[in-house]
């Protein structure tokens, strides 16, 4: 599933030099977001400039991907006075955002800047090295080198430590939280956005507060959450809106777009960004913000079976997009194999696709780097090259695994957090009904035996209160645990939750020498029933097809969607031959069965690979051994199973 959690850092980096817009980003969530506030105007010299002073606080309160921006910074060089260090040393990081660092030979001027600011004012302010150094970071981001940022970043958030400046420690947390989260290390993004959140609690910037929000529902839809992400997306399009900030509502509705995509509402995303793209045409000159959202729409135009006019956008920017600045490149060489790919031109797809893998294996996109291992996989099988696509089969798997440790840490740290939001909550109301017995305390200090009475009932109340939360609180725990761990299409456990079974019944299996068999299994060409009978017509295949698996196993085995069309079978305590004889009583199930009533032409097949346990001392292992048998059974033509044995296929 496409997301902008991966399609670029537009939710990472875009907030911060454009609406940073972006992570289905993209590459798109704020780096610097707002113009910094590290110092305050009681720091200012002597030397009185008022004009400068109002200026320079209203650049505070703008975020610096408004157009406005750059001229308001021009504007307060002007009004500087030559021998005020203060003022000076407060403008050079807004000189440095200012830079469109979406544009080659600008990335190269911010490079630039940094170098002769650093050599011209050596004795510059620590707080003020620190945000040159964030806006180092951001440059880096931009150019696909999210390792570096990171180690930058770091750098710069011990050093805000080290001089107790909490809001430079906010906008370093930020930062860490959106590059996690656009390398899909979940964990360690809600971590440092909720750490960043908190602090940006201290100071009154609402934007920031707003943006710092937008990072956390990026980051859930990109854990798949995307309901509640959606609902957070319509409140903070409907805050930016009433705020004429409508260069961050049209970021918002870019973030919309992609939760749409992640929900196969295709055509309703490609609104969404074509909205933004008139937008963005008509107030920006400069190409690189409209070259974005095109590149992003042109997926959703894709899967709309639209192969030519997604052509027709990629083309119109292509230029606009360079490999070494831009985090979208790698998303646009996909898109423009893909494209070709639609339209039966597989030849030409091939140097789109190895310029999508430099790209992604630059900047350790994983969830890109999926999504092009699937093209890869379809592609190369058109060609009938077997070779390279069960390469792709193997990369595929293993991305899969880096995954599924992010998603179990992510778990975790979304159960913690969910407690920890609460706990706050209930905290504050147990603060606020101390306060108003305090008042009332102040009221009725004569009439004791009153206060008596409302303090027990309060007490009481408070008590009753708190047994009510806690119960709400264990059920509301339990559901999102459920929630966390099921496959909201097929209600079968996700991929998380199969592979913590499949992990017990492995080490069973290793411990007590007991057998165990696994089955890969998928929907063959599953792209072709969608783009065919559209997506709903798919999700319906797939709940038909846990329904017919589910009723053909015995109690004992598990089921549960891995993938888009896949689906993994754990049978415990069974041999190979029942395993196998199991399998092709389910391939013949579903080939028979009659999907009619999604439309009378459609016909449904099933490939699957079937491993048992013999010597392997992983689970992945094992898993690898199922997964290569599946390949070979769509090698040898689909709608059949093959079996792994001894180190070779047999049917």
């Amino acid at each position: 599933m496409h997301s902008g959690n991966q399609k670029s850092l537009f939710h990472g980096i875009n907030k911060n030099l454009f609406i940073q817009m972006l992570v289905r980003k993209p590459l798109l969530i704020t780096g610097l977001g707002l113009t910094m506030l590290s110092m305050s105007f009681s720091s200012f010299a002597k030397i009185e400039n008022p004009e400068f002073d109002t200026l320079f606080n209203a650049a505070d309160q703008t975020d610096i991907n408004d157009p406005s921006f750059p001229k308001m910074v021009k504007d307060l060089e002007s009004l500087l006075d030559v021998e005020d260090i203060e003022r000076t040393y407060l403008l050079l990081p807004k000189q440095c955002l200012s830079h469109n660092v979406f544009h080659g030979d600008e990335n190269k001027l911010a490079d630039q800047f940094i170098i002769d600011t650093l050599k011209t004012y050596p004795a510059m302010p620590a707080s003020t090295r620190i945000e040159l150094k964030l806006c180092e970071a951001t440059i880096m981001r931009y150019r696909g080198d999210t390792s570096a940022a990171n180690a930058l970043i770091r750098e710069s958030l011990l050093a805000a430590e080290g001089i107790n400046n909490r809001r430079l420690m906010a906008d370093a947390y930020s930062q860490l939280g959106q590059i996690a989260s656009y390398t899909a290390d979940f964990a360690m993004a809600l971590k440092n956005l909720l750490l960043a959140h908190e602090l940006y609690k201290e100071f009154d910037l609402p934007t920031r507060q707003h943006l710092s929000l937008l990072d956390l529902a990026v980051t859930y839809r990109r854990m798949g959450e995307t309901d509640t992400a959606l609902k957070y997306y319509l409140q903070l399009e409907q805050a930016f809106t009433k705020s004429n900030q409508l260069e961050l509502a049209m970021m918002v509705k870019m973030d919309m777009a992609y939760a749409y995509e992640d929900l196969h509402q295709y055509q309703k995303a490609a609104d969404h960004y074509l909205t933004v793209l008139d937008y963005f045409q008509t107030i920006y000159t400069d190409p690189t913000y409209p070259a974005r959202v095109a590149v992003d729409m042109s997926y959703s135009l894709i899967e709309l079976g639209k192969y030519q006019l997604a052509l027709d956008y990629l083309k119109e920017y292509e230029d606009v997009i360079g490999p070494n600045v831009d985090t979208h490149y790698s998303f646009m060489q996909l898109f423009f194999a893909q494209a070709k790919h639609g339209l039966g031109l597989e030849e030409q797809a091939i140097p789109y696709l190895d310029k999508a893998t430099a790209g992604f294996e630059r900047n350790h996109n994983k969830r890109g780097h999926e999504m092009l291992l699937k093209s890869k996989i379809e592609i190369y099988e058109s060609l009938q090259d077997w070779q390279q696509a069960y390469d792709a089969q193997i990369s595929l798997y293993e991305i899969h695994q880096l995954i599924d440790k992010a998603m179990e840490n992510q778990s975790s740290t979304e159960m913690l957090v969910k407690f920890d939001s609460e706990k706050i909550e209930a905290e504050n109301a147990k603060l606020i009904a101390f306060q108003l017995l305090k008042e009332q305390q102040l009221v009725t200090q004569q009439d004791n035996k009153r206060l008596q009475i409302i303090a027990l009932i309060l007490g009481g109340a408070s008590l009753i209160l708190l047994f009510i939360f806690t119960l709400y609180s264990n059920k509301k725990s339990k559901q999102f645990k459920q929630l966390a761990l099921t496959d909201l299409l097929t209600q079968l456990p996700n991929r998380l939750a199969l592979y913590q079974q499949a992990n017990q019944l492995f080490n069973n299996a290793l411990i007590n020498q007991q057998t165990l068999a696994i089955v890969s299994f998928d929907v063959d060409h599953f792209k072709q029933v969608n783009d065919t009978y559209g997506h709903d017509a798919g999700d319906t295949v797939l709940k038909t097809l846990a329904e017919i698996c589910t009723s053909k196993l015995p109690a004992n085995a598990v089921i549960g969607r891995v993938g888009g069309e896949e689906f993994l079978v754990l049978l415990p305590q069974i041999r190979s031959t029942a395993a196998i004889s199991l399998t092709q009583a389910i391939i013949e199930d579903v080939s028979s069965h009659d999907f009619s009533a999604i439309n009378p032409e459609l016909k449904v097949t099933i490939s699957a690979g079937v491993s048992t346990y013999y010597d392997e001392q992983t689970l992945s292992e094992l898993i690898k051994k199922s997964d290569m048998a599946l390949y070979q059974a769509k090698r040898n033509g689909r709608n059949q199973l093959s079996y792994y044995h001894d180190d070779s296929q047999r049917l």
